[in-house]
């Protein structure tokens, strides 16, 4: 078993090591995160780069329809174009597994300078961001060699926990919700495994991949299309499914090569809608849902019931299977980069 495979198994346990660490960290934190709901932080903005940034998309979801002020915007451009929103009144939330990507330690020295609180997110102790941070959530996903696998789900998770504990929902029921994921997780990965492994059989020669989805599991096609990019090594693209319609479309042909991330209820048809579409025009494309869509000509990866929010979760799991069997029957080692290194210190 490679390591990026071996990363991909260790998710389960990664993911049970972080909830039981956070959710006492963030009980911890009541007095900060009471300042979002009593308005002493009238803005509330996370920020991160790659899947860091991607992760907090159900977050944001959630917040804004409690209306909360929140936003998500990438570190690079917070720091070089957006950091007139950065003031006093602003809660940073910044996320980086490593803790010292490039982008961390000036947004640091921004915020210092302008006093503004930061809660960091990391799973490096003794880093830049957990030393630096007026507060900081520790993960413990454990080293991590190879493309963001573990890093990136238990971030996934404290940010929903986080966010629980933004909301003041029960905390211990949020946290009783994804041991119930991601033991699903765990009972599902070698079926994935099979699954994943014979689609990469069959697209050994695709040339490109669209990701699609809407809602909550936009994580889910960013991310997907982040981490096939790095060890596929070959262009992929992620797009809000409706967006889809709005000219993309035209690349649909025989040669296309898709995955729906069908997520929530609220949007089901439309998306059940594209993929019609999309198969109709002759595209092959695999479907990640909760139920069997019973489309011709598609592939089923089924995903546990959980609610919306929490589906990304489980969602990212299988596109990492297949990026590492996809990249191995290209030519390459699975999860190894080719320029860059697993910390991005250079912007």
């Amino acid at each position: 078993m490679s390591g990026f495979i071996a990363e991909i198994y260790s998710q389960p346990d990664a993911l049970h090591a972080t909830l039981r660490a956070v959710e006492g960290q963030i009980v911890a934190l009541r007095p900060l995160l009471d300042q979002v709901q009593n308005g002493t932080f009238r803005t509330l903005i996370f920020t991160g780069m790659g899947s860091s940034c991607s992760a907090v998309y159900p977050s944001l979801l959630r917040l804004l329809a409690h209306g909360i002020d929140a936003r998500v915007i990438e570190a690079s451009e917070l720091l070089h174009y957006q950091s007139m929103l950065l003031t006093s009144s602003t809660l940073l939330v910044a996320i980086s597994q490593s803790g010292r990507s490039a982008e961390i330690t000036p947004l640091l020295d921004l915020a210092e300078e302008r006093q503004i609180t930061v809660l960091g997110i990391t799973n490096t102790p003794d880093s830049p961001l957990q030393r630096r941070s007026q507060a900081t959530l520790l993960m413990q996903a454990g080293a991590e060699a190879t493309v963001s696998t573990k890093t990136y789900t238990c971030t996934l998770a404290i940010l929903h926990l986080l966010t629980s504990a933004i909301l003041r929902d029960p905390l211990t029921a949020a946290a009783d919700a994804i041991t119930s994921v991601v033991d699903d997780i765990a009972v599902r990965m070698r079926g994935w495994h099979e699954q994943m492994s014979a689609l990469a059989d069959a697209w050994t020669a695709s040339a490109f991949i669209e990701y699609l989805a809407r809602g909550h599991s936009m994580a889910s096609a960013n991310t997907a299309a982040l981490i096939s990019k790095e060890s596929i090594k070959m262009p992929t693209e992620s797009m809000n499914a409706g967006q889809f319609r709005h000219g993309p479309l035209e690349l649909v042909d025989a040669r296309f090569t898709g995955m729906l991330f069908m997520g929530g209820r609220s949007t089901h048809v439309l998306n059940l809608r594209l993929a019609q579409a999309i198969v109709g025009h002759g595209g092959k494309l695999v479907i990640v849902s909760g139920e069997d869509e019973s489309l011709p000509d598609t592939t089923w990866v089924a995903m546990p019931a959980c609610t919306p929010e929490l589906l990304p979760l489980p969602e990212i799991i299988p596109v990492q299977l297949f990026c590492a069997e996809l990249s191995v029957r290209r030519g390459y080692t699975a999860g190894q980069f080719r320029y860059i290194s697993k910390v991005t210190v250079q912007e």
